[in-house]
């Protein structure tokens, strides 16, 4: 009997506070923010809700943490990796031009997005959150088109037109007939 109960621990999964975040910024996607609840998610991983509040003290707490992961996602670890493949700014902008279409993982990461986005509506923390992205995205794409010669004010038009353009590609469905990214960058003076 105690091997069986020692065999059952053995396998039970280990969770750190990430996989509580990963799993709460699935269902924010899913449902919005009143459906990140700490029963659904114990369930959906498997686990008690004493497995929560070793790493949350509260589901205030894992919304911080929440809106924490997703301000690293959405702007950090992707300029990192834009940085990284692209050595020119225009082909830095191409590369954020196909970020709507760039993998599997985009259409998560645009429904967690707008999740966040509509929560940011009745969410003072989230609303921060938001404009805190908005200002580093807008900021990083100004300064691409001014590395690209492109006069500061005129810069700033373009970037916002492009930040525009992005927040639309997430969310409208595309084909390659209706895919207009080359006529964007066109538009945009984005030229290699």
């Amino acid at each position: 009997m105690q091997q069986a109960a020692r065999a059952g621990r053995a396998q039970a999964p280990t969770l750190d506070a990430a996989a509580w975040v990963d799993a709460a910024l699935d269902l924010l996607a899913e449902g919005g923010v009143d459906a990140v609840r700490i029963d659904p998610l114990a369930k959906r991983l498997g686990v008690t809700r004493g497995s929560f509040y070793w790493h949350f003290k509260d589901r205030q707490a894992l919304h911080d943490a929440m809106l924490k992961e997703w301000r690293k996602r959405a702007s950090y670890r992707i300029g990192a990796r834009i940085e990284s493949r692209a050595a020119t700014p225009a082909e830095r902008l191409r590369q954020t031009l196909a970020l709507p279409h760039a993998s599997p993982r985009s259409k998560r990461a645009a429904a967690i997005e707008l999740a966040i986005r509509l929560w940011a509506r009745r969410d003072a923390a989230a609303a921060k959150a938001v404009a805190h992205i908005d200002d580093v995205r807008l900021t990083y794409y100004a300064t691409l088109f001014s590395e690209m010669g492109v006069p500061a004010a005129e810069a700033r038009r373009r970037a916002f037109m492009l930040y525009a353009a992005l927040m639309g590609q997430a969310y409208i469905v595309t084909t390659a007939a209706t895919d207009v990214r080359d006529e964007l960058a066109a538009m945009l003076g984005i030229r290699d």
